[in-house]
């Protein structure tokens, strides 16, 4: 069993050009995918989290259609099954 990790596209420059990784293993929270994450392509940690491991204030992770930071931050159990990171956007 494994989970995909859909990345923005600005971030596919860390990840040898893709936007779509599929991790094998079996992961029950969001920092185990992100662990594993970080294994396969360690330049990704440093744009999507902050110098005290968590999420920077401008990226977005969602496990399915959750939005990571407002439930339980990395350690969010794993429901749906995928994880998407992306920037926020703003703007006016």
């Amino acid at each position: 069993m494994g989970i995909t990790v859909y990345l923005s596209g600005h971030l596919k420059g860390f990840a040898d050009g893709k936007t779509e990784i599929v991790l094998s293993g079996r992961f029950s929270s969001v920092d185990e995918v992100l662990a594993e994450l970080w294994r396969e392509h360690p330049a990704l940690r440093d744009r999507v989290l902050d110098e005290q491991g968590e999420i920077r204030q401008h990226v977005n992770i969602f496990e399915g259609d959750r939005d990571v930071k407002r439930l339980g931050g990395l350690g969010t159990r794993l429901s749906a099954g995928d994880v998407h990171i992306f920037n926020a956007v703003s703007g006016g």
